[in-house]
């Protein structure tokens, strides 16, 4: 299968009123001219998420935006109090969408309705709303679900970050940090995706040292990457460089080594060594640049992991990442029963 590669997000601040009306107008630049967005869908839901924050959220809370496929991607983040029990119950989808603001539990079925994809998670911590528009994403019909957030320093701008995954029988995927952040950083990230696309499903071992060629000339940067074979019950990692990676299975985890250095920038390449761990259905990797803090832990989210990649995503990013980087979480699950 092909390699999925998407944009990194915009962080659209929600506080006072008029923020929302700045959230739809940059979600209406994004959707033009995405086939499959219908007119004014995608600015309905962004206002009533937005409206949601500022209603319901304290101190309101942030919509991560970015262009998907044919459509848009909306992430509505807060930090508390979390919702009312029944508040997305199925019976309270209405018959035509009302106006926006009209309630928390109205506002949010709506956004549910015009979704593709559509999840939910809350607690006292806080509320993350997960609403993809257009079309269905292929990787609805495979074993493998995953999603990621990307968020360059500052909220806005090009990201010195990137992730990739390329689904189908054996899953590869990776994160790379470019040096800094800016340009600069976004164009060494790029090359190393490029290298990553041109042998993907191989030894992580080689692709290492194929993006280490790659990036010469550019700043360099820090790339964790893995090779999941389900068959084989097996995963194989190679970092170089602070990337964060775990395998989270029934509670349980696996902490992913990484080997110090840089790539791109050194001579020798840095001394690489894969890591073998077992894999089993239902796992779920979690990838993670220096952006995120690493002593993260899921022990406060119950039954987090039950909700869509991105969900998760979301919830570690506004829980454990840095304001000082680029910042980005990459959350791969294994469900064999959808294959």
């Amino acid at each position: 299968m092909a390699a999925v590669i998407e944009a990194a997000h915009r962080r659209c601040a929600i506080g006072p009123e008029e923020d929302v009306g700045a959230l739809r107008r940059t979600v209406a630049r994004l959707a033009a001219g995405q086939a499959g967005l219908r007119p004014g869908v995608a600015e309905l839901v962004a206002t009533e998420l937005g409206t949601n924050l500022v209603r319901h959220a304290r101190p309101g809370g942030y919509v991560l935006v970015r262009r998907a496929g044919d459509g848009i991607e909306l992430i509505s983040v807060d930090h508390g109090p979390g919702m009312p029990a029944g508040a997305l119950a199925p019976a309270a989808i209405p018959a035509a969408p009302p106006a926006p603001g009209r309630g928390l539990s109205a506002g949010l079925n709506v956004v549910r309705r015009h979704s593709a994809e559509f999840d939910c998670y809350s607690s006292r911590r806080g509320t993350v709303v997960y609403a993809r528009l257009g079309s269905v994403a292929p990787q609805t019909a495979d074993r493998w679900r995953f999603g990621a957030v990307n968020v360059p320093l500052g909220g806005d701008g090009e990201s010195g970050d990137a992730w990739a995954v390329v689904p189908g029988g054996r899953l590869a995927a990776m994160v790379v940090d470019g040096l800094g952040h800016g340009p600069a950083a976004a164009v060494a990230a790029a090359v190393a995706v490029g290298a990553f696309m041109e042998c993907p499903v191989a030894d992580p071992a080689s692709l290492v040292r194929s993006a280490h060629e790659a990036m010469r000339g550019t700043r360099g940067g820090v790339l964790g990457t893995c090779l999941i074979d389900p068959e084989r019950g097996e995963l194989v990692y190679t970092a170089v460089g602070n990337i964060t990676g775990r395998v989270l299975t029934a509670g349980s985890g696996t902490h992913l080594l990484d080997r110090p250095g840089t790539l791109g920038t050194q001579l020798p390449l840095p001394t690489v060594r894969p890591q073998h761990c077992a894999w089993k259905p239902g796992s779920t990797l979690v990838l993670a640049s220096d952006g995120i803090r690493s002593g993260w832990h899921l022990d406060e989210h119950p039954r987090l992991l039950e909700h869509h990649p991105a969900v998760v995503a979301a919830v570690l990013h506004r829980d454990h990442g840095r304001s000082t980087d680029d910042a980005t979480v990459l959350v791969v699950r294994d469900s064999p029963g959808t294959a």
